[in-house]
């Protein structure tokens, strides 16, 4: 299944992670670049 994952800050990039983890695949949206870049 694929996931869209708006906000990668703490919360959003444990969520996205455990998704992909469980085999989904996860498309993450952040405005920050640190985020995008700490999730990638």
């Amino acid at each position: 299944m694929d996931i869209a994952m708006i906000g990668l800050g703490r919360m959003g990039a444990n969520m996205a992670e455990r998704l992909h983890r469980g085999g989904h695949r996860v498309i993450g949206v952040d405005p920050g670049e640190a985020a995008r870049a700490a999730a990638a």
